[in-house]
């Protein structure tokens, strides 16, 4: 246990920029998912040709949960963000199949605005945590 006056160390000055990295792209993973459920608001209720942007923007951030795990572990963060980067690059797999294969997933591809709430979850706490780590 810490007395009051004992200092908890800083990470080296290293980790503290892959933390900080980390941050950058949790926020930048974050935008992406308020931008993609946009786009599809868009798609639905506005005009059908945000689709394709909605499309197109998926391939370009698909990756970024790999960055993070990558960056998780070099910065030392804790095991559970590392599995929440993981479970957000395997819901991000989940997405693409639920497109790809929706005429053979019958009812299953309604599972893809559901994976997007879960992906909304997710990755809020990501950015919460890696906040409180060191991101500041």
């Amino acid at each position: 246990m810490l007395e009051m006056n004992e200092k908890i160390p800083l990470p080296p000055p290293g980790v503290k920029i892959v933390r900080y990295m980390f941050l950058v792209l949790a926020w930048g993973f974050f935008a992406f998912i308020i931008v993609q459920v946009s786009l599809a608001g868009l798609g639905l209720f506005v005009n059908g040709e945000h689709w394709g942007m909605h499309r197109t923007l998926a391939q370009y951030f698909a990756l970024l949960p790999v960055g993070m795990l990558v960056l998780s572990f070099l910065g030392k963060l804790p095991v559970h963000l590392r599995w929440i980067c993981l479970g957000l690059y395997l819901m991000i797999v989940a997405q693409f199949l639920t497109v790809i294969y929706s005429s053979h997933l019958g009812i299953l591809s309604a599972l893809h605005p559901v994976i997007a709430l879960f992906l909304f979850w997710g990755s809020l706490t990501t950015v919460k945590h890696a906040y409180h780590l060191g991101g500041k």
